[in-house]
């Protein structure tokens, strides 16, 4: 008559095997991550962790899952589910191979439509995956998340100024913080010039809208105002969000400030609507 494996005494031949290998369960046992990108047309991805890298969605959003081992060790996982309730996403993922080395990862793919319905502003969705260890058979549980900045298609005919932005009983108007810095936005370390504080290098929003002089700072002073015009919900701006960076980095790049300047000038002072 067959008798019940002890799952104790299982574990400790494994224990065993593995310490003749100069393994160890613990070594071995890995863990299950999850990586969770988005896109906006389903070709360029982005992680998005962090508000600041939200990725602008205009309409429909699509979302990428990646279930993975780590660290890249021996063990595998299997019955993993990906869960994801903001979009309706509950589906079952292919198990992840126990040879050690084999890293395959499994991929699910799946588009929200119209995510950003009758909504502006910052989304963060967060996912989590869960499976179990082929070792030591426990459940590993794993979360991502990314940001989606909602955005309608821009109408224009309307902007505020850097001089608007930069008053600060106008910073209840901010849609972020004014101490967000320049580089992290714009993707761009710049120096420019403040009246009392001379260079200052990496500045904050809120810094570029004071800078002083022509050239990277008057295209400073612009950009900062054309970024949050079109960020803000009260206004109707001629540019997205992603746009305005595209615009400043290319005459960043390029030390050609001329034709920049010009387009957000006009886009900025076509009147501003908020308070």
């Amino acid at each position: 008559m067959l008798q019940a494996c002890n799952p104790s005494k299982v574990l400790k031949v494994v224990s065993l095997i593995f310490a003749a290998l100069g393994l160890s369960v613990a070594s071995a046992n890995t863990q299950l991550c999850l990586k969770k990108e988005i896109s906006s047309d389903g070709v360029t991805w982005y992680d998005a962790n962090t508000e600041v890298e939200a990725v602008v969605i205009n309409s429909d959003a699509f979302f990428r899952f990646t279930a993975y081992k780590c660290p890249d060790a021996f063990g595998g996982l299997y019955g993993i589910v990906l869960t994801d309730p903001q979009i309706g996403v509950a589906v079952n993922m292919e198990d992840l191979p126990s040879d050690e080395s084999d890293f395959t990862p499994s991929v699910y793919e799946t588009v929200a439509a119209n995510y950003c319905d009758g909504y502006e502003g910052t989304i963060e969705n967060v996912a989590t995956v869960e499976g179990w260890s082929m070792i030591s058979d426990t459940i590993r549980i794993a979360s991502d998340n990314a940001w989606a900045r909602c955005e309608s298609v821009p109408q224009g005919g309307e902007g505020c100024t850097p001089g608007y932005w930069k008053q600060t009983h106008h910073l209840d108007s901010w849609p972020v913080s004014e101490t967000t810095l320049f580089s992290e936005v714009f993707d761009r370390v710049i120096t420019i010039r403040l009246k009392r504080q001379g260079e200052v290098t990496d500045p904050t929003l809120f810094e570029a809208l004071a800078a002083k002089g022509g050239k990277v700072n008057t295209a400073a002073r612009h950009a900062t105002a054309a970024y949050l015009n079109a960020l803000s919900a009260g206004v109707s701006f001629d540019m997205t969000t992603d746009g305005v960076i595209d615009a400043f980095q290319t005459s960043y790049d390029n030390n050609d400030y001329g034709p920049l300047i010009q387009s957000l000038v006009d886009f900025n002072e076509q009147g501003c609507p908020l308070n």
